[in-house]
Order: structure tokens, then C-alpha cells, then sequence
């Protein structure tokens, strides 16, 4: 059996979608399983034991109708057996359609009842839904036997051996080191520049042997600078601000090496909870918290999110209809509601 499973974009969700594949090895390791990315998300599923190949989607390569026509009909040389689209937009579902599979499987919607010979309806009001759901498209070619709770990152003893060697020359390994999720994505995914500052001051306050990373990307490297001037200057000097990495793998080699992970939900923090290092999540206001909220257990794993503290805000509806006013929302999102459950996660990580 010949089996493509299919997540093109984003980090978070690649990584979420690999516990397709290793629910489908481990129950089937004979079968042949591949799967269909973006090049730019190869770091998470690198050397992952339950995947055999990986397909590249190349978006400007696949773009428009006839594009993503005849790559499903490329896809046909595999002659695989059956199609798992975990991403269910037009550039998988059309891929997976031409692909001459027998069995296609994806989320059920209108339209592709008429394109899969399978779907499925997400379950609704069920905590990790983010995985839950990805489960039930691999239960559905599987049937129901899947234990993985959550994905999992594999490095090898190099890139370990070479991110213990960096952090050797640049920090104190007998002190504690946190990586600070300091910027989401983007505005509305990342506690605003003063609530951070406020945040990493009552970090600092409570261990003050505590080393502070900021993991970024290039480009808000101004926007992580301003957080770091807002902070006190007791704090500053627990921040490693020119603590650089290149490239994801060397990022999750070194965050690997870390006490734990603080900050704004997003990629990094899957990352983390898949490195399997204590995470403190900051939940953006619009962002539903019961969807990506996985692991979590109160003491290894702690998520705090705006409906926790105000749940008169949301009155029962879903985060999402509140994506307009994320920046307003967020001013309410004040550190001194969950100071005292992140000293807590402090203490605990560092006793």
C-alpha cells in the first residue's frame, strides 16, 4: 500500500500533520508513506522515522488551475493507493483528485463529496482539536487504533552535539535558559511590545539567575529590539538579545537545550511541546485556545488565554469572530492576570 498524505503550509500544521504518518507506520510500517510539503517547512519532518519520501509543492511552479492539473497527473507515476489531504484548499485538493488514487480522504464540504471518495466531519467541542482532527482522516483509512497524542521532532546527535557547543561559548549551562516567544507571526498574534516587556520584567523578577533567548524572525528584529529597550535594565541583563541561529534546524537543535519556552502561541511553541520543553503559552485573543491548547497539564504545559480571565467578552462565541478586534482585546490581556500562574510554571521549571 502506497499512501500521500498531503499538508502543504503552515510550520505549526505540517508538524501538526505528521501524526497522520506515524498513525498510519505504526499500525502499517510496510506501507510506503509520503508526504507533500513546502519546501520552506522541511525542518519539522526531517528524519521523522514514519515518513519514507517527501513531495515538494512549489507554489510559484503549481500555480493556477492547469498548473495544479498537471501536477495531479505527475503524481500519477507513483500510482499511489490512497490520498490524505490534511490541508483541503484548492492546491491539494485538485492534486489529490488527478492523482489517480483509488481512495482520496479530506474534510467534508460540499465540493469535495464530489472530488474524494471519503470525508469526514471534524469533530466539534473537543479539546486539540487541531490534532483530533487530523486523526480522524487517518482513522478513516486506518480505522480507529491511533495512540499519538502529539507530533514529534527528531534531531540527530550532530545537530545536538553542535547547538551544545554554541551554547557553551555564549552562556553559563549552570544557570537555567529560557526561549522567550517573544513576536507571533504577526500583530495579531503577538502580546504587544510593552505587556511583553512587563512579562519578561516578572521573568527576570522571579529567578534572576534565569538567561533569556528571543527567538524572531529577521525581519521583526526591530520590533524585538523595542521590547528589549521597554524591559528594565535588570532584565536586559538576563537577555541574550545576539544569540543568532541559521536556519530552523539549528533553532530547534538549540531550542532543544532550553528549560523552557515562554510566550506567544504559535509555530515555536509547537516546536517546543515537540522537543518535549515545558511551554507557558500566550494565547492571542482571536486565537482558539481549545484547538492548538495540546499537552497542556498545568504544570509542564500552561496556556493562558483572554476568554480565561473575561469570559464575558466572548459570551459562548468562538474566538475566531473576535479577529477584528485582537489589538483592542489584547490591551485587557494584562500580565498581572497571569502573573501568578507563570511564577508558579518559573518555580517548577527551575527548582
Amino acid at each position: 500500500m502506497k499512501v500521500l498524505v498531503i499538508q502543504q503550509k503552515m510550520i505549526g500544521d505540517v508538524l501538526a500533520s505528521t501524526v497522520i504518518c506515524e498513525t498510519i507506520k505504526t499500525i502499517h510500517p510496510d506501507w510506503e508513506l509520503h508526504y507533500m510539503i513546502e519546501p520552506s517547512t522541511l525542518a519539522v519532518v526531517e528524519n521523522n522515522p514514519f515518513i519514507d519520501h517527501i513531495v515538494f509543492f512549489e507554489k510559484a511552479k503549481h500555480n493556477g488551475l492547469n498548473s495544479l492539473i498537471g501536477f495531479g497527473k505527475e503524481l500519477r507515476k507513483e500510482n499511489y493507493d490512497a490520498v490524505i489531504d490534511a490541508y483541503g484548499k484548492w492546491e491539494s485538493i485538485i492534486p489529490a483528485y488527478f492523482s489517480g488514487a483509488k481512495t482520496r480522504i479530506g474534510n467534508q464540504k460540499w465540493y469535495t463529496k464530489l472530488l474524494f471518495t471519503e470525508t469526514i466531519i471534524p469533530k466539534k467541542n473537543i479539546e486539540g482539536s487541531a490534532i483530533a482532527h487530523r486523526l480522524q482522516l487517518a482513522e478513516t483509512l486506518v480505522g480507529n487504533n491511533s495512540s499519538v497524542a502529539f507530533p514529534k521532532i527528531y534531531l540527530t546527535d550532530a545537530e545536538i552535539t553542535s547547538a551544545q557547543k554554541s551554547i557553551q561559548e555564549k552562556l553559563d549551562t549552570a544557570r537555567p535558559i529560557f526561549m522567550i516567544s517573544v513576536l507571533g507571526s504577526g500583530s495579531n498574534k503577538s502580546l504587544p511590545a510593552e505587556q511583553m516587556a512587563q512579562t519578561l520584567d516578572d521573568i527576570a523578577a522571579a529567578n534572576n539567575s534565569i538567561q533569556l533567548l528571543f527567538n524572531f524572525m529577521p525581519n521583526q528584529e526591530a520590533e524585538a529590539k523595542a521590547i528589549y529597550d521597554a524591559c528594565q535594565p535588570e532584565t536586559q541583563q538576563q537577555i541574550v538579545f545576539d544569540f543568532y541561529t541559521k536556519g530552523l534546524r539549528t533553532f530547534l537543535a538549540v531550542l532543544s537545550q532550553c528549560d523552557a519556552m515562554i510566550g506567544n502561541e504559535g509555530g515555536a511553541v509547537n516546536m517546543a511541546k515537540a522537543l518535549n520543553i515545558p511551554t507557558f503559552t500566550i494565547f492571542s485573543p482571536w486565537i482558539n485556545k481549545s484547538s492548538w491548547n495540546m499537552l497542556t497539564d498545568d504544570e509542564n504545559h500552561v496556556a493562558v488565554h483572554l476568554n480565561d480571565y473575561h469570559p464575558e467578552i466572548y459570551n459562548g462565541q468562538h474566538s475566531k469572530h473576535f479577529k477584528k478586534q485582537a489589538m483592542d482585546l489584547y490591551k485587557k490581556l494584562t500580565p498581572d492576570l497571569y502573573r501568578a500562574p507563570l511564577i508558579d510554571f518559573i518555580k517548577r521549571i527551575t527548582s
